[in-house]
């Protein structure tokens, strides 16, 4: 993981996010980039060679089980709790995966898929590098 990009500089600081990362602030840098400039970030990322994937239950989602990642460096884009990704970022997307689950209620807490995502990314890129 190179970075965790925020949304604001200010929720670094929080409470509630120092509970969540439990000090990975202070080790991985955490740039703030607004949501109105969050589009052109984007685009900028994928210029530098990043394939941007969305985590995001959706018609082409691919299962996040399954390994199937891009083979480039990537930006994980995660939504809003409840909203999800942005419909207006939807075409920025090269890939779009979702993580299985079973059951009435489909859906993960953004933290608790976010950790998932960066686990199976940091998982697959540890086995490309061993072949």
């Amino acid at each position: 993981c190179e970075a965790i990009v925020l949304p604001d500089a200010k929720v670094a600081s929080s409470k509630e996010f120092k509970q969540i990362a439990v000090t990975a602030e202070q080790w991985i840098p955490c740039p703030a980039v607004p949501p109105a400039g969050l589009r052109e970030w984007l685009v900028e990322r994928r210029g530098s060679g990043y394939a941007v994937v969305a985590l995001e239950q959706a018609t082409n989602s691919r299962c996040l089980a399954t390994g199937d990642l891009p083979p480039t460096p990537a930006v994980l884009l995660l939504g809003a709790e409840g909203e999800g990704v942005p419909l207006e970022l939807m075409d920025l997307v090269d890939y779009c995966v979702e993580i299985p689950q079973r059951g009435v209620v489909r859906s993960l807490n953004v933290h608790v898929s976010g950790a998932i995502a960066v686990w199976m990314f940091a998982r697959a890129r540890e086995t490309r590098e061993k072949v």
